[in-house]
């Protein structure tokens, strides 16, 4: 596991624990009417880890190829 892989895992946790977060709180996983704090940070985390993690796989498999 190199660097990238590992801050890609890194912020999908992040991202989990706050909805879990949310939910042991709040009751829901996401409010609507709260988007500018804890839905902001969870989408943020989930999409750069998601996007990183992607990138990471899709580049050593095209390193594979050749």
């Amino acid at each position: 596991m190199d660097k990238a892989e590992f801050l890609s895992f890194f912020l999908i946790a992040l991202g989990v624990s706050l909805v879990i977060h949310h939910v042991v709180f709040w009751q829901r996983p996401f409010d609507v009417n709260d988007v500018m704090h804890h839905e902001f940070f969870e989408a943020i985390f989930f999409t750069a880890g998601l996007t990183l993690l992607i990138a990471t796989h899709s580049k050593r498999r095209g390193e594979k190829l050749k």
